[in-house]
């Protein structure tokens, strides 16, 4: 089988008691059949402990003010403490590390939900690539798979890639652009006109169009419309998710008050401006998001051919990162810093990325909710 993982996949290293924000609280963890069973199985004092500490009707271990129970003073797991790391379920052991899986192919992530992912993630400017192996795992074969849908879609991404590694361009640029393009492409797949999408990328990426692309997006920022009004609604649909942590949403009250609040419209256009002169020479902290999320989704429409929709998250995720950072930012007197940069991200990515109810909730709404159409978000990523 084939595997696929970014290039900074096995430089991570759980950073265990001194972890900022540990994996074992707040988070429900499941425990998989096998090691269930090895559970029920486990004899002595630990054993019983392990038993006793299981929910076995929901299958997953109980917690204690929000902690796994197995989660010590010391912030480390009794079970590695104790039985070994062998005795870790599955979702222990592969945390934060994130599959994604296609007929004989494995992608695999680190999720930026970890705070020692997210330094990997955001810490470097390197232009990320992405490393291919091929291991000898039994290979799976899926009853319907689209075998050349998904080779345009793996070329459409290598796409997007590109795209959004262009640092001679602005990443608002960038960000337009892959809308543009996605929503192009959307109309292609769902009329099943999927032989011409190859010529059509040569297209995207030749100077004439980009040309082009620069005077229609120059054109439409002249014009755009409340950007502010665009990305407030926008963080709304944050408070429709259900909170892992009880303080997420007081958090966003806050910051969103800070934004669109303590601030009027000419100062908060102000502020951003500001801001993104500040912070300019970490741009590339926006674009390392886009690509993680790009990696993560884009391929996936292989199963319900919703491209744009996928896209749309992975900018939309970004925008409102992005926008958070202002708050803080704010927050902090006119002082943002790395640590800051993980905090809001991994703090985001465990609300949005963790609870399918939340993931099912933003993928409906970026399929069916006018506030996420193509020009109110280019109005979001354009607009003053």
């Amino acid at each position: 089988m084939q595997y696929r993982y970014p290039e900074y996949f096995y430089d991570f290293q759980c950073e265990a008691s001194e972890c900022s924000d540990t994996c074992c609280k707040g988070w429900e963890i499941s425990i998989d059949p096998v090691s269930l069973k090895k559970y029920r199985k486990c004899p002595g004092f630990f054993g019983n402990r392990l038993k006793n500490s299981i929910d076995w009707e929901r299958q997953s271990f109980e917690q204690y003010n929000g902690r796994c129970v197995f989660l010590n003073e010391d912030n480390l797991c009794d079970i590695y403490k104790e039985a070994g790391p062998q005795m870790l379920c599955k979702t222990c052991t592969r945390y934060p590390r994130h599959y994604e899986e296609y007929e004989n192919l494995r992608e695999i992530s680190l999720s930026l939900s970890c705070p020692g992912a997210a330094k990997l993630i955001l810490g470097s400017d390197k232009k990320i690539t992405f490393l291919d192996e091929c291991r000898e795992t039994p290979e799976e074969e899926y009853e319907k798979f689209d075998f050349f849908l998904f080779d345009r879609l793996e070329n459409v991404r290598k796409f997007l890639y590109r795209v959004v590694q262009d640092r001679e361009r602005s990443v608002e640029f960038r960000m337009a652009l892959i809308l543009a393009v996605s929503h192009d492409l959307q109309n292609r797949i769902l009329k099943k006109q999927l032989h011409g999408v190859d010529e059509l990328l040569k297209r995207y990426a030749g100077a004439a169009f980009l040309k082009t692309a620069e005077k229609k997006f120059s054109a439409f920022k002249e014009k755009a419309g409340d950007r502010r009004g665009q990305m407030r609604a926008m963080w709304k649909t944050l408070y429709r998710l259900e909170a892992l942590d009880h303080n997420w949403p007081r958090l966003l009250k806050s910051r969103e008050k800070k934004l669109y609040e303590e601030l009027t419209p000419e100062e908060y256009k102000e502020a951003r401006r500001e801001f993104l002169e500040y912070h300019k020479e970490k741009d590339y902290e926006y674009e390392q998001l886009l690509m993680y999320y790009l990696f993560i989704y884009v391929c996936q429409a292989v199963y319900d051919e919703d491209l744009f929709d996928k896209v749309k998250l992975a900018v939309v995720h970004t925008m409102l990162i992005r926008e958070l950072d202002l708050a803080v930012w704010l927050e902090k007197g006119k002082v943002f810093t790395f640590e800051d940069q993980i905090e809001i991200s991994h703090l985001y990515a465990r609300e949005t990325e963790h609870m399918d109810v939340n993931l099912e909730t933003m993928e409906c709404m970026m399929a069916e909710e006018d506030l996420f159409c193509l020009e109110k978000l280019l109005t979001g990523v354009l607009g003053a």
